[in-house]
């Protein structure tokens, strides 16, 4: 078993929103968007929803400078970072102001330089005839090269995203999104997000704010690069520049989408394939040599030196990738050999580990044994080592530094992650006092690795549908990670170890009727026992659909599994469907054209199939045919089907569907004994009116009296509407409802009120509400009713962990069997619902 923790992230959620599926609503709730607005903002944001760039405090100035240089024809140097952030910066900047016609050029030090600005470097660039310097993604910490700047005859406009821990630099303009004097709360922009809004107030200026829009794709992918959250403005920016790779129009950028994928056209392109593939790519240039080719490839426009480019990267890409793994194999051996994951903290330090991907294996020995880890590279020669450092969540990494500073030439960082450079003979006294100091700060419970899981999912709803809602949630990242969702008392079958080590693990996985094979975790050979000791399991994963021989696939990544408890009932199964939001999306596959036909579905044997006519031309998957299956069973739902569009590949034509849930009353009968017999069945089905409804119903229809209802919540009052209305519509005629502070419209043989109390209710034929007010000419009924002792009512989270229960979200027969129960005496336990029974 491993030693994680699962985390649900809201259970304290209750769904609001009726318009949006119940899980997508929870997910959007865990990650802070909960109002309609924020909601709307989440899923339907556009470019014209950015933030006013001019919120941003000098950005203003900032533009007004860049404008006088173009005037005055001088020459501006972009000075950026070797890390993606910096690379991308850098080249939408030379890009941009290029295309304006300035005279631009740019300047990126190599990582022995270090980080940002050097005193060095501004000289060259004041030698090279500079005028103006344009920092991004570093600057804001740079006081003296700033002022060693200013001493040189050149401005310089600080373009930055990071932590403002000192005085402003006296620079021309500085412009970042954590300035407290914004006009904008929005602070999570990255380097290439912060030199974006200038360009883009820059270009708005000129009037050309639509051509500063064509750039998002090199945007999208500093962004994503730099783990900055992919909320608000960076999702938005991610989001179309994640559209634009697919085709960009720079060359080198266009050509290395082709290197890596067969027909980059036709793919989706989401943020693992930049985070995980693209991104390294132009990583590696700094990480390992000179960070300026990678912008080179950005910025030429020539496809022999962008072909050569792409040829050298990918093998510095892959060079780096062998040092990693060379780093991390050593380095797990060593934590092997030596038991360092019985510390507190675990701390490699060796000679000859690349200081360019120290980071990364930091990251990844921080995963597997899921306690701080830091990697040194000792160097003899200048007499220390230098270091990466990444922490668990309950452990400040920075906080522990500061307590042993003195131990340190430099150091830096956050809590998650942090640097250093520390004297050789005084690594073993901080890897002991930082042990120390971990031991004492961190409790068995923080050690444990937490799986954060979005919510419970049934597996019916693993389907099209789900998919199609959840691809309204792209693009995922950092903030708005892909769902993490778990399914309880899995059985499992064909469990089998996979990959060149054998440490990959795969099964199918069953429950309720559903079966997802091939279901993959990865690195996980060290749980092949405790899974084959358990009969059924739970488990947390990732869902994501993939596309073979033109047909679509659910594929289960699982992230963590733990042995199942014992479960007292379905309702999580039950609650799953009758939460279900309709429409219902999905596909099916026909070689048949079908244009303008009319499709039904019918339910034959085993199968849920598509049909025109009586003719059936396709059939439904496995997970929608048992999603409508169960649904037709359990509350006898009736559907309706229309196309919403129909794409014709290879194989197949695949047919887009949207399923309704038919709602339409039919009712052949005539007389008005059997009508009402036909909507009561529609309705409750066999279910009996309660006692409120009857004797409204009665009065209405048989004393042919007008109405005063006083009701609370809970007892039917819509099951009387809406047979009112049924009943009318039957015999041709309407009824209108008016809802309190609404207005009464004319033309109607019916009318109802609900609400607080009129003053002149001569115009309505029943009224309901809380209100015990009486009214000459109506019959006056005061709700009153007994709910009986057997029946203890409970907040619905509680039915999980009892036997026998009620709700209207169990199937009609269960319904059905415990109303009898609970009048036969047999104890209960009820959500409000049981109301409506009595």
């Amino acid at each position: 078993m491993r030693n994680t923790k699962w985390i649900y992230k809201s259970e304290e959620f209750k769904k609001r929103n009726t318009l949006i599926d119940k899980d997508i609503e929870q997910i959007l709730y865990n990650r802070g968007v909960v109002s309609e607005e924020e909601i709307n903002f989440f899923i339907d944001g556009t470019l014209e929803n950015l933030m006013n760039p001019s919120d941003l405090a000098d950005v203003d100035t900032g533009v007004k400078r860049i404008l006088e240089a173009k005037s005055k024809n001088e020459s501006i140097w972009i000075y950026g970072d070797y890390d993606v952030d910096g690379i991308t910066s850098t080249s939408l900047c030379y890009l941009a102001l290029k295309e304006i016609g300035l005279d631009v050029k740019y300047y990126i030090p190599l990582r022995d330089e270090g980080y940002g600005l050097n005193k060095e470097a501004l000289s060259y660039i004041k030698g090279e005839g500079g005028n103006l310097v344009i920092t991004v993604d570093c600057g804001i910490s740079s006081i003296a090269e700033v002022d060693h700047c200013n001493s040189l005859g050149m401005d310089i406009i600080i373009t930055d995203h990071h932590e403002i821990n000192n005085e402003f630099p006296s620079a021309y303009a500085v412009i970042n999104p954590k300035r407290t004097d914004n006009k904008t709360d929005y602070k999570y922009l990255a380097g290439v997000g912060t030199a974006f809004m200038l360009l883009l107030a820059l270009y708005k200026e000129l009037g050309k704010k639509n051509d500063i829009y064509k750039y998002l794709d090199i945007v999208a992918i500093g962004t994503i690069a730099d783990i900055v959250p992919l909320k608000g403005e960076n999702r938005l920016l991610v989001k179309r520049g994640l559209e634009l790779l697919k085709s960009s129009k720079w060359q080198g950028l266009n050509m290395l989408m082709k290197r890596l994928y067969e027909n980059p056209m036709e793919k989706k392109f989401d943020t693992y394939d930049v985070g995980f593939i693209i991104a390294p790519i132009f990583n590696a240039a700094g990480r390992l040599e000179d960070a300026k080719m990678a912008v080179e490839l950005f910025v030429s426009d020539s496809h022999i030196v962008c072909d050569n480019l792409i040829y050298d990267l990918i093998n510095k890409n892959s060079e780096r990738k062998e040092i990693q793994e060379d780093i991390l194999k050593k380095a797990i051996e060593k934590i092997e050999e030596k038991r360092l994951d019985e510390k507190s903290v675990i701390v490699v330090a060796e000679e000859k580990f690349h200081h360019g991907v120290i980071g990364i294996v930091a990251s990844k020995i921080l995963d597997r044994y899921y306690k701080p880890s830091i990697i040194m590279e000792i160097k003899p020669e200048e007499g220390i080592a230098t270091a990466s450092c990444r922490s668990i969540e309950a452990f400040n990494m920075i906080e522990a530094l500061n307590s042993m500073r003195e131990l340190f030439v430099k150091y830096g960082g956050h809590a998650g992650a942090a640097g250093f450079s520390i004297p050789i003979e005084n690594i073993e006294e901080f890897s002991e006092r930082i042990d120390r100091y971990a031991f004492e700060s961190l409790s068995s419970e923080d050690t444990k690795k937490p799986i954060k899981i979005d919510c419970e999912l049934s597996m019916i709803k693993i389907s099209f549908d789900l998919m199609d809602k959840l691809s309204l949630l792209e693009p995922y990242g950092f903030g708005n990670s892909s769902p993490l969702f778990s399914i309880k008392n899995c059985k499992y079958a064909n469990f089998r170890a996979i990959g060149k080590e054998k440490n990959h693990l795969m099964m199918d996985l069953i429950k309720d009727g559903v079966e997802i094979k091939n279901c993959v975790w990865f690195n996980s050979e060290d749980m092949l026992e405790t899974i084959l000791n358990n009969p059924e399991i739970d488990v947390a994963f990732k869902l994501k659909m993939e596309t073979y021989k033109d047909k679509y696939q659910y594929k289960i990544f699982i992230e963590d599994v733990k042995p199942s408890a014992n479960v007292i009932n379905n309702y999580s199964e039950y609650e799953a469907l009758y939460n279900l939001t309709f429409p219902i999306k999905s596909i099916f596959y026909t070689r048949r054209d079908i244009d303008n036909e009319k499709l039904t579905i019918s339910f034959v044997a085993d199968d849920v199939s598509i049909n025109v006519g009586r003719n059936s031309i396709g059939f439904l998957d496995n997970q929608t045919k048992i999603l409508l299956k169960k649904l037709k069973e359990y509350y006898d739902y009736d559907f309706k089907v229309e196309v919403e569009k129909i794409v014709k590949k290879e194989e197949n034509y695949n047919v887009h569907i949207k399923i309704e849930k038919e709602k339409e009353f039919k009712s052949l009968a005539i007389e008005a004994g059997q009508i009402f017999k036909d909507i009561k069945i529609f309705l409750i089905g066999d279910f009996e009116y309660n006692s409120l409804q009857k004797k409204v119903l009665r009065t209405i229809f048989k004393e042919r009296k007008n109405v005063v209802v006083s009701c609370g919540d809970k007892r039917g009052v819509d099951t009387i509407i809406k047979t009112i209305e049924l009943y009318y519509k039957a015999i041709g005629k309407k009824v209108c409802v008016v809802r309190d502070g609404e207005y009464k419209k004319e033309g109607f043989e019916y009318y109802i009120y609900i609400g607080e109390a009129l003053k002149n209710s001569e115009e309505y034929n029943l009224v309901v509400g809380k209100n015990k007010v009486k009214y000459e000419g109506y019959e006056y009924i005061e709700d009153s009713y007994d709910i009986p002792n057997n029946v203890k009512i409970v907040d619905e989270s509680e039915l999980k962990s009892n036997e026998k229960i009620f709700s209207f979200k169990l199937p009609l027969k269960e319904r059905a069997l415990a109303v009898k129960e609970i009048k036969a005496g047999v104890k209960y336990f009820a959500t409000e619902d049981i109301n409506v029974v009595f």
